[in-house]
């Protein structure tokens, strides 16, 4: 009888314990939306491939808060130039101790990786910009900033503006609420 209470206790326990939304990136709406699919950025032209990576580090102290600013450009595009200018603004006591912050460009989409994986105390703002797209098959009325999750689910993200401009290829959301470290992007 013991063994078999101490099987049934640890096959609970096993099972609780890996399930997947106890993630510390796991968010608390549940509702994800499977239409939406990436905004892609033109391929890099100049020999260099696909999955170009440029990653940048700032050390935050996160009870006195504090800013990263970073901007990374490739050539390709239909204006020759693809940038990205990023900004995190952490609020004083967003998180303990002095962590060291990366931001992660990817020219596979439009959409940024941070790191150290972690949660916040308050929430930490971002703002992010990209310019020289061809945005000429993207809908406004369907453009939206979210955060991704490990197996590509998408949940939109709270923001003060979003905001896109055709001609010019540009898209840009201000002050996108982030509580925790991920990937997040652009869709439509």
């Amino acid at each position: 009888m013991k063994k078999l209470l101490t099987f049934l206790i640890f096959s609970a326990l096993l099972f609780f314990g890996c399930n997947q939304e106890s993630e510390i990136t796991s968010p608390v709406n549940n509702s994800s939306n499977h239409q939406l699919k990436l905004i892609s950025l033109p391929t890099p032209s100049g020999g260099l491939t696909v999955e170009d990576e440029y990653t940048v580090f700032k050390d935050i102290n996160g009870k006195a808060g504090g800013s990263f600013w970073a901007s990374y450009s490739y050539n390709g595009g239909p204006s020759g130039t693809v940038y990205m200018n990023s900004g995190l603004n952490f609020p004083a006591n967003s998180f303990s101790g002095i962590k060291n912050i990366s931001q992660t460009f990817s020219s596979t989409g439009a959409a940024m990786v941070f790191g150290p994986p972690m949660q916040f105390n308050t929430t930490v703002y971002y703002s992010l910009k990209i310019g020289g797209l061809d945005l000429s098959g993207v809908n406004p009325q369907t453009l939206d900033f979210v955060y991704i999750d490990a197996n590509g689910n998408m949940y939109p993200c709270e923001y003060s503006s979003i905001a896109i401009d055709i001609e010019s290829g540009v898209l840009a959301v201000y002050n996108a609420e982030i509580n925790h470290f991920s990937r997040y992007g652009f869709v439509n």
